[in-house]
């Protein structure tokens, strides 16, 4: 399953469109960046660049610890080794 902190941004919608195509589990956390969200603490231990979206893997390809990672592009690289698509 991955969590998905995720505000209506085109950088999210390009990470939820990515999860779509590909049927991974997820589930969205919303973070109001018009409120501040983004810079409360336990979204900072995710992405500490306080920028959305984020994400975190509890089902790491290969298994081991869930892994956290921000920055739509890297997400977008990170899912597309993850499903080989």
């Amino acid at each position: 399953m991955i969590d998905l902190h995720y505000w209506t941004t085109p950088n999210g919608h390009k990470i939820t469109m990515f999860l779509e195509e590909t049927a991974l589990k997820y589930k969205i956390f919303p973070v109001n960046i018009g409120k501040g969200d983004q810079f409360k603490p336990e979204f900072l231990a995710i992405a500490p660049n306080n920028r959305i979206p984020a994400l975190v893997d509890h089902e790491p390809k290969g298994g081991g610890k869930p892994i956290s990672i921000f920055e739509s592009g890297a997400m977008l690289l990170y899912l597309a080794e993850k499903t080989g698509q």
